[in-house]
């Protein structure tokens, strides 16, 4: 289970990421945070949500998919809860992101890892090259990682929302957008949620490379396949107090039906 965290975890405000609502982006800062088992406080990112979205719930869902199939993301993560005088320094007016019930502002937090860029960036640089963008393509991690988007229906996965390390190490960020979206629930989940990393793989690769690429993505598919029955179990039990019960069972039996069958192996059939 995720950890949920109160203001007793908090050890006050670092810096911006994002001024709040710009660009749409949901708004980011740097906090200090103390970590269940241990004993001094790091930094940490800390991202708002406003309380009528279920983007805390799809963050829960993505962290909880990406781990259990081993997937590389931040080392530390779970729900800070905090009063509104705690983000003074984030901005004067909060009212959007505080849940009118308890007063609170329930975040998703997660570790601050050093040393990584958003891959976008990395791609932006004059000695980047194309042997290292098709490394990332044919990485494990690419492969896996479209899986768990396509079952999730996580149609956020832009070069934005994964990280470099080095040329074979890459990190997850940002899963708010499971579902499809952050207001799934006032409808439905969507059935065509696009698969970014399916999307930008066929830019990059050639058709040969792309046929390589799918059938081992749709290896990595099946071992998705295979454990998702307890991921489901997991994520169902973390998302009490997140979800009401019909939500909850919304979103399982979407994913539930998205990881079954031949569905991925015709998205990526698309490809070719």
């Amino acid at each position: 289970m995720l950890p949920i965290l109160t203001s007793d975890s908090y050890r006050g405000f670092s810096s911006d990421m994002h001024v709040l609502g710009a660009g749409g982006a949901q708004p980011l800062f740097v906090g200090r945070i103390v970590w269940p088992g241990q004993k001094y406080a790091s930094d940490a990112v800390i991202k708002l949500y406003q309380p009528e979205t279920c983007g805390l719930a799809n963050e829960v869902i993505g962290f909880i998919a990406n781990k259990a199939r081993r997937i590389a993301q931040p080392s530390n993560a779970g729900i800070l809860l905090l009063e509104p005088r705690h983000l003074t320094g984030v901005h004067s007016s909060i009212n959007d992101f505080q849940d009118p019930a308890t007063g609170l502002v329930a975040t998703w937090v997660t570790s601050l890892e050093q040393n990584t860029k958003p891959f976008s960036y990395i791609r932006r640089l004059s000695t980047f090259s194309s042997k290292q963008a098709k490394a990332f393509y044919r990485s494990l991690f690419c492969k896996a990682l479209a899986s768990v988007d396509h079952v999730t229906g996580n149609n956020d996965r832009h070069e934005g929302n994964f990280l470099y390390i080095d040329d074979l190490k890459y990190m997850a960020i940002d899963q708010g957008c499971v579902g499809g979206g952050l207001h799934w629930h006032m409808t439905w989940p969507d059935n065509r949620a696009r698969n970014q990393l399916l999307d930008i793989t066929r830019e990059e690769l050639s058709v040969n490379e792309l046929s390589g690429w799918i059938a081992e993505a749709i290896l990595e598919h099946e071992r998705t396949q295979a454990i998702w029955a307890e991921i489901a179990e997991e994520i169902k039990s973390s998302l009490i107090g997140l979800l009401d019960d019909e939500s909850s069972e919304t979103i399982v039996q979407y994913m539930d039906e998205r990881v079954s069958g031949s569905t991925y192996t015709e998205s990526c059939g698309k490809l070719i």
